[in-house]
C-alpha cells in the first residue's frame, strides 16, 4: 500500500512540476517574444503534436502492457517497442516535411517547424513507458521533471529576445535528448535478460498491435491542436498566439484534473470489483467534489482574468481575456469529463470512451462550417467547449444504461448557479467591484457545494484521501 502511494504521489508531483515548469516557460517566452512570435511557437508545437501522433501510434501504452504483463521480459520488448518508433518517426519526419514544404508559405513558420520536428528522434528513444510498467514513477518523475528543467534552463540562457527564436525548439529537443539520456542509464539498473525462447513479433505486427490503443489519444490530440493548425492557416500568427496564451493557461490550470486522477482512479477501479453498490457510491461522491472544485476555481479566474493575464503575460495579450473566459467552460468540461472517462476505463469500456470523444470531435468540427459573426478565435474556444460538452453527454448516456445514478442534477444544477453568479458579476461589477466579487466568490462557493449535494461526511472522506 505504501509503496502504491509513494508512486501516486511521484507521478502527481511530476506532472505538477511539469506542467508548473511549462506554463513558466510559456510566460517567459509570451514576454520575451510577443503575441505574433508566440503564435509561429504554437504552430510549430501543433505541427510536431500531430508528427508524434503518428511515430507513437499507441506503443508506448502497448508497451507499458507488455512490461507490466511479464517483468521478466524486457529486452526484446525494448527492442521492438524502440525499433517500430524509430521506423515511424522517419515516416512521420518524411510526411511533415512534405507537409511543411507544401502547405506553409509563411519562412519563420516553415523553419520553426522542421526543427521542431527533429524532436521526434529523442522522442523515439524515451523509456518512460518502460518504468511505468514496472511501476518506477519516481524514476519516472525524475525523468521528466529533468527533461523540463534542462528545456527551460537552455531557453532562459539563450533566449533573450525575438531573434533568438529559432533556439527555441532546438531547446525542447535538447530537453528531450538529457530525458532519453537519463531513462537509458536508469535502464541498465532494471534490465533483466530474457530467459524465454518466444519468437518476437515483426515491426509491422507491433505497429499493428499498438493501434487500438492509440487511437482515442489520435482523436483527442487532433481536437485540441486543431485549432492553432485553423487560425495559423485563416488568421494571423499573432491571433494564434493570443489564443495560444489563453489555452496554455487553461492547461495549466488542468493540473488539478491529473491530481484527482491520481487519487481517485484506483478508488474507482477497486470500488469496480468490489460490488456495484460501492461503485455508484464513488461515483457519486467524486462527482460531488471534482464538480465543485472546478466551478469554484473558473469562478475566481473568471473575475480575476484580467489581472491575471496582464500581470503574467503582459498588456500585449489584453485580448486573450475573452478567450481565456470562454476556455473556462472548456476547463470545467474537461475537469467533469475526468470522471466519467476514469469510471469508463475503470470499469473496462474504453469503447464507449472512444465512440464519447469521437461523436464530440464530429460536432467539433461541425461547428467550424456553421455561418456567424464571431471572429476565428472565438468560435475555435466555442468549438473546444461544445467538443468537451458533446462528449459529456455521450458518456453521461452510456453510464446512464450501467449505472443508476442521476449525472444530470449533480451537474446542471451546479452549472447554473455558476452562470448565475457570472452574470451578476457582468453587470454589477462596476458599482461596488470589491464586494461584489467577494459575495460572488463565496456566494459561488457555497451554492455549487449545496447544488452538488455535499455533507459532513463527504468533507470527511475528503480529509481522509488528503491524509
Amino acid at each position: 500500500m505504501r509503496a502504491v502511494l509513494i508512486n501516486i504521489l511521484s507521478i502527481s508531483s511530476a506532472d505538477v512540476g511539469t506542467r508548473l515548469i511549462g506554463f513558466l516557460a510559456v510566460t517567459y517566452l509570451a514576454r520575451t517574444l510577443g503575441p505574433e512570435n508566440m503564435g509561429i511557437i504554437a504552430i510549430g508545437l501543433a505541427i510536431l503534436t500531430y508528427a508524434s501522433i503518428i511515430s507513437t501510434m499507441g506503443l508506448p501504452t502497448l508497451g507499458v502492457r507488455s512490461v507490466s504483463a511479464n517483468k521478466s521480459s524486457t529486452i526484446d520488448t525494448v527492442k521492438q517497442i524502440i525499433s517500430a518508433r524509430c521506423f515511424l518517426s522517419v515516416i512521420s519526419f518524411l510526411l511533415g516535411i512534405f507537409g511543411i514544404i507544401f502547405c506553409i508559405q509563411d519562412q519563420n513558420i516553415r523553419t520553426i517547424s522542421l526543427f521542431y520536428l527533429i524532436s521526434l528522434f529523442p522522442s523515439a528513444l524515451m523509456l518512460d513507458w518502460f518504468f511505468q510498467g514496472h511501476s518506477k514513477m519516481n524514476t519516472l518523475a525524475i525523468g521528466r521533471l529533468l527533461g523540463m528543467m534542462t528545456y527551460i534552463l537552455t531557453i532562459i540562457v539563450i533566449v533573450s529576445d525575438s531573434k533568438d527564436i529559432y533556439w527555441i525548439p532546438i531547446a525542447w529537443s535538447f530537453g528531450l535528448l538529457i530525458q532519453a539520456m537519463f531513462f537509458w542509464n536508469r535502464y541498465n539498473n532494471y534490465y533483466k535478460p530474457n530467459n524465454n525462447n518466444k519468437k518476437s513479433s515483426s515491426l509491422f505486427e507491433i505497429i499493428k498491435q499498438a493501434i487500438p490503443f492509440g487511437i482515442s489519444g489520435f482523436i483527442s490530440h487532433s481536437v485540441n491542436q486543431f485549432p492553432i493548425i485553423y487560425l495559423g492557416f485563416v488568421s494571423t500568427p499573432e491571433s494564434t498566439g493570443i489564443f495560444s496564451v489563453a489555452f496554455r493557461l487553461v492547461i495549466f490550470l488542468l493540473v488539478l484534473d491529473r491530481v484527482f486522477y491520481a487519487i481517485f482512479f484506483p478508488a474507482i477501479s477497486k470500488s469496480y470489483k468490489e460490488s456495484k453498490e460501492k461503485l455508484e457510491k464513488q461515483i457519486v461522491w467524486t462527482l460531488k467534489i471534482v464538480t465543485t472544485v472546478s466551478l469554484f476555481v473558473a469562478v475566481i479566474f473568471f473575475i480575476f482574468s484580467g489581472n491575471i493575464i496582464s500581470i503574467i503575460f503582459g498588456f500585449e495579450y489584453y485580448d486573450s481575456i475573452i478567450i481565456f473566459k470562454i476556455l473556462l467552460f472548456y476547463f470545467i468540461l474537461t475537469f467533469i469529463n475526468s470522471v466519467f472517462t476514469f469510471t469508463l476505463i475503470g470499469i473496462q469500456k474504453e469503447n464507449l470512451y472512444t465512440k464519447s470523444i469521437l461523436i464530440g470531435a464530429v460536432f467539433f468540427m461541425i461547428t467550424f462550417s456553421l455561418p456567424t459573426s464571431f471572429s476565428s478565435i472565438v468560435m475555435v474556444a466555442i468549438a473546444l467547449v461544445i467538443n468537451e460538452g458533446t462528449a459529456m453527454i455521450m458518456m453521461i448516456f452510456y453510464l446512464r444504461k450501467l449505472i443508476s445514478i442521476n449525472f444530470i442534477s449533480r451537474i446542471i444544477f451546479p452549472l447554473l448557479f455558476y452562470i448565475i453568479f457570472l452574470l451578476q458579476s457582468y453587470f454589477f461589477n462596476n458599482y461596488f467591484p470589491i464586494y461584489i466579487n467577494i459575495v460572488i466568490i463565496l456566494g459561488t462557493l457555497f451554492s455549487i457545494a449545496i447544488s452538488s449535494g455535499i455533507n459532513n461526511d463527504d468533507i470527511r472522506t475528503l480529509k481522509h484521501y488528503i491524509k
